[in-house]
């Protein structure tokens, strides 16, 4: 019996020593890959931090450096526009998309009927699947336009001649602006909002539902009270894994923008830039010089995403811990 037992324990050990291995490798491998991305990325920089410091850089705006016989930088580039743009527009769409999604998800979850909430779950996970690229260019062909002529319009003639950063010249609008590119990463990140507060809220368990039921209370102070709160750390990390999508988005952006890169712009309904969409653009006859600044772009995209992926899985174990599905 003794000699069996052990047999057994040497043949599971025998079959999990491979397993582990694999698992250790693959993990491994994905971390000396970014690890590698990383460092490569940041070795474009050199060339630019040789004549420009990494503050100027940062605070700074222009995007046409050359530099002079004797190694002089007589042109700075300048990061501040482009991050700028790049944390307005995730803001304005996460404003949008954040309400929307969460309630979108109460409902699919707690108020509508079986036969209505799964079509509608399909019919987000479809929207979620559509490509940038094809939201871009109905954004670029008819959104655009129609946000311009009227909620852009409306807000300039009223709340803009009292706030600056709204407003806009009625006569002669922009053809692209900073507040447009934020809707349209709105409606792009709206589903991924709602899909992981779906998710989220289906973790809350079952009892406590029924417990506040049977105490009297109604299906709405049932979320209110037991469901929102309990789910509110999952509901925040799915807000920020939104974010950090917005903040990644180049072509729907890019194309709806403007790539105005000089300087920030004083009103949200002008032209700007941001991050990710400054990065594909900038490639077209660069030079070593540009290719560093491009690369420095890269550096500062690379450490926003990791920081909200960072504060997305802190979340997460969190809310399992809170629920009882973690430790």
């Amino acid at each position: 019996m003794a000699t069996t037992k052990h047999s057994y324990s040497r043949s599971k050990l025998s079959g999990e020593l491979p397993f582990r291995a694999i698992t250790l490798g693959a993990f491994v491998l994905a971390a000396a890959l970014l690890f590698a991305l990383f460092v490569i990325i940041f070795e474009k920089t050199f060339v630019l931090w040789s004549v420009e410091s990494p503050l100027t850089f940062l605070l700074s705006s222009g995007w046409s450096g050359t530099v002079s016989d004797a190694g002089v930088l007589t042109a700075a580039y300048g990061a501040w526009p482009a991050i700028f743009g790049t944390l307005i527009t995730s803001l304005i769409g996460i404003a949008i998309a954040a309400p929307v999604g969460i309630f979108a998800a109460v409902y699919l979850v707690e108020l509508a009927p079986r036969w209505v909430a799964a079509p509608l779950t399909f019919l987000v996970e479809i929207v979620a699947a559509i490509p940038s690229v094809v939201i871009g260019l109905w954004a670029l062909g008819d959104l655009s336009p129609r946000l311009r002529d009227s909620v852009e319009w409306w807000v300039a003639s009223t709340i803009g001649q009292v706030l600056p950063i709204l407003s806009e010249d009625p006569q002669q609008p922009s053809p692209t602006s900073i507040f447009r590119a934020g809707v349209v990463l709105a409606i792009m990140v709206t589903p991924m909002v709602a899909a992981v507060s779906r998710e989220v809220i289906r973790s809350v368990p079952q009892s406590l539902r029924e417990g506040l039921v049977g105490m009297g209370a109604t299906k709405w102070e049932t979320i209110r009270l037991v469901i929102l709160p309990t789910a509110r750390i999952g509901l925040f990390g799915a807000v920020l894994l939104a974010f950090g999508r917005a903040i990644g988005e180049t072509i729907a952006v890019r194309l709806v923008i403007g790539m105005d890169n000089v300087e920030v712009p004083k009103s949200l309904f002008k032209s700007g830039t941001a991050l990710a969409p400054q990065i594909s653009v900038g490639f077209a006859e660069a030079t070593a010089l540009d290719l560093g600044a491009i690369g420095a772009l890269g550096v500062v995209l690379f450490l926003v995403s990791f920081v909200i992926s960072a504060l997305v899985r802190v979340l997460v174990w969190r809310s399992a811990r809170n629920l009882g599905g973690g430790r």
